[in-house]
């Protein structure tokens, strides 16, 4: 896998600004290779709409390096409590902080597994054992199915909160996906 290269945002619009007059193969070799072109586009390509900031937002987010799960641990850990990460009470945070999303991890896991071998006697009882239809899926893993798992879950859950900002629909779809794979996948065994 190839690491990201950070771009001086300066440099990358002066970049984006030569783009309009030269190709991008042309440029990225006047930065002395700093930039890597994947394909050959010509200025002639450009929308014209003057607005090519969007590529600039583009590089920005491609330039984030990916976190570790401990890396959003320690981060998480110093905003919230605002403590240096490697002291004592950091560390026995972490630690507290990483067993309760295994706790939760499992639980969800057993919580989805459970509902999936109450759906497949359903599914028996009405005869359905063809495969598993989308219809049929949105149908039993709706919202009122994906809250009911939260108040097992969670008892704290502001779900209007989720609601208003769009994380409640990504968790229904996650959800009727992860119905999909435990349907179809049995577990495997150790």
């Amino acid at each position: 896998m190839k690491k990201r290269r950070d771009i001086n945002i300066e440099k990358a619009n002066q970049l984006m600004k030569k783009s309009k007059n030269h190709s991008n193969k042309e440029v990225a070799e006047s930065a002395d290779k700093e930039v890597v072109v994947v394909n050959k586009k010509s200025s002639d390509d450009d929308d014209d709409d003057n607005d090519d900031d969007d590529d600039v937002d583009k590089m920005e987010d491609h330039k984030k390096p990916e976190k570790s799960r401990g890396e959003v641990f320690n981060e998480l850990i110093t905003k919230i409590f605002k403590i240096k990460i490697h002291s004592n009470e950091a560390k026995n945070y972490l630690e507290k902080t990483q067993k309760f999303f295994i706790d939760f991890k499992n639980k969800f896991n057993q919580i989805i597994l459970t509902s999936v071998e109450e759906f497949k006697k359903i599914r028996k009882n009405r005869v359905s054992t063809g495969s598993l239809s989308q219809k049929e899926l949105i149908d039993y893993v709706d919202e009122k199915f994906v809250q009911k798992i939260l108040s097992q879950q969670l008892v704290a859950v502001n779900i209007s909160e989720l609601i208003r900002n769009g994380g409640f629909d990504i968790l229904v779809d996650f959800i009727r996906e992860t119905f999909k794979v435990e349907k179809f996948c049995p577990p495997l065994k150790n």
